[in-house]
């Protein structure tokens, strides 16, 4: 089969789906996959057929998004930006093609699928899907239901905004028919493949009657690999150490923030590992009771660790939660919200705070809490159901009809 893939965005964005193109390949297929120009390397040393993204560079977009709801807003104007970009890639490279795998932030997708009469997955590593749930971008997380389905219907309008602005010149463009409803466009045609846990996000009620849906589990990849040497005697030279970091996102002064952290550990004889992250945290620390990486596999560090404080991504929550690991989440944009209050609802961590509400005593007090064994017990309760999921191999699968 010839599958087209596309993804942008953050590490969180892109790593799966390259990691699905790597599996298809391997089972024999044909992947054509388009990334943004930081992931190339990435891709081809997975030994994918590659075309990069020339105008967007994705750390710098992750750096100038900012946070909270302005961030949201930011990051649909600026997808929104690349359609162009996107149907370019997409309806050259789909030319007898058999699918067509996207993550939620390609929204020419469905277009260009019903264009070619081929089907087209919707990959999201957030619950998607528009129900009595909060959506995960907003802040406020426990909110009635009636409340959270206006916050969907306010998403809603904003999308509509986008396709009838961007979208619906190049249907006409193609000879479609315009399209009048975000939920339908986005959905109706469209597989949407929740790459995420069911336990750690439950599916909504009203999901069945609307929406063609499958749970795939995380998409987890390269997670596994030998840790250096140095950081092996770190780790094992001491109590296990309590791991901070925040991925490919941006902090306004990581400085500031990792100054912070140094105070807290000293304060409290916690031994750290901080990860460098795309925002720079660590200011180079190493000594007895603190040592800086940079890209690590998780999947091998995680277990090794007392916690885990982290931003919220999608991939560093699972990641953490299939460790069996305690977690605590700073976050700040898009769903990293909904991952927060999701860990603190099921008992694997504390209450989340905001990056800028965090203090040196909050984050004293959240190195104390983290000690309790109860979230330990959940967590690695929580973990024994995971073991077995490969989001990856599952989605392989539903594209290729297994």
């Amino acid at each position: 089969m010839k599958i087209v893939l596309s993804s942008r965005g953050s590490r969180g964005d892109v790593y799966p789906v390259i990691e699905i193109a790597a599996g298809l390949k391997k089972a024999g297929h044909e992947p054509i996959i388009c990334v943004p120009r930081d992931f190339e390397d990435y891709a081809l040393k997975q030994g994918v057929i590659t075309t990069v993204y020339k105008n967007e560079d994705a750390q710098k977009l992750m750096k100038d998004l900012g946070s909270g709801l302005g961030a949201m807003k930011k990051a649909m104007n600026l997808f929104a930006g690349s359609v162009d970009e996107q149907f370019e890639f997409m309806l050259s490279a789909t030319e007898n093609a058999d699918a067509l795998i996207t993550t939620v932030n390609e929204i020419a997708a469905p277009t260009v699928a019903e264009y070619r009469k081929i089907p087209h997955y919707r990959v999201t590593f957030t619950p998607a899907l528009p129900g009595n749930h909060p959506p995960p971008f907003m802040p406020w997380q426990n909110l009635p239901p009636a409340i959270n389905r206006t916050g969907w219907k306010g998403l809603a309008m904003i999308s509509k905004f986008i396709i009838n602005k961007f979208i619906n010149k190049k249907r006409e463009e193609l000879g479609l028919k315009p399209a009048k409803s975000s939920d339908r466009y986005h959905t109706g045609n469209s597989h949407t493949l929740l790459a995420i846990n069911r336990e750690l996000a439950p599916p909504c009620r009203v999901w069945d009657k609307k929406y063609k849906y499958d749970y795939t589990g995380y998409c987890y990849g390269q997670i596994f690999g030998n840790l250096k040497p140095e950081l092996l005697n770190f780790i094992e030279n001491g109590e296990p150490p309590v791991y901070i970091g925040f991925g490919s996102v941006h902090l306004k002064n990581p400085e500031m923030f990792t100054d912070m952290v140094v105070k807290a550990a000293k304060d409290t004889g916690t031994r750290i590992l901080i990860g460098k992250g795309w925002t720079g945290l660590g200011n180079g620390y190493i000594n007895e009771n603190i040592y800086t990486i940079g890209d690590t596999p998780h999947g091998s560090l995680f277990p090794k660790m007392a916690c885990i404080i982290h931003h919220g991504g999608s991939g560093t929550t699972h990641t953490a939660a299939r460790s069996g690991i305690p977690q605590f989440i700073l976050p700040q944009i898009i769903d990293q919200y909904y991952w927060g209050n999701r860990i603190y609802k099921k008992g694997l961590g504390p209450k989340p705070v905001i990056p800028k509400k965090i203090t040196v005593e909050k984050l004293k007090a959240v190195m104390r809490e983290l000690e309790n064994e109860n979230y330990r017990k959940q967590a690695q309760q929580l973990a024994q159901s995971m073991q077995n999921e490969d989001g990856v191999q599952k989605i392989i699968n539903i594209v290729t009809g297994k």
